[in-house]
């Protein structure tokens, strides 16, 4: 899933997730104060890929859009980080370093289930 609509700025609104949210995050996020600036950038990326992705004018400013995630319920901001998790890019972005080891852990498992089995049947 790519795209989710909440209530933002006074109506329902739509985020879409793809390369276009991906570049607008990078640019509107503070790697110096990431933490603090990533639930902005990246509802705000959302909205302008959406809006862009569908030919809709945009009725609203970056401004406008921390003003608004500050009054979210902390559900619906959740709800749009794991919509955002669950896309293409978002799972390119991890490091493969990670995925191998989650890999590694895998084969290891099947390789110690094999050899209980060829001790309980020897």
């Amino acid at each position: 899933m790519s795209y989710i609509k909440i209530e933002i700025g006074g109506k329902d609104r739509g985020l879409k997730f793809n390369q276009g949210a991906l570049i607008m995050f990078q640019e509107k996020v503070d790697k110096n104060n990431y933490a603090a600036t990533t639930g902005y950038a990246l509802i705000y990326a959302g909205l302008m890929a959406n809006a862009y992705a569908k030919s809709e004018e945009v009725d609203f400013t970056f401004e406008n859009v921390c003003d608004w995630t500050d009054e979210l319920k902390p559900e619906v901001v959740l709800a749009v980080i794991n919509c955002f998790k669950e896309t293409q890019i978002y799972k390119s972005l991890l490091p493969e370093e990670i995925e191998q080891s989650s890999d590694k852990k895998k084969l290891k498992q099947k390789t110690t289930k094999k050899s209980a089995l060829k001790s309980q049947a020897g």
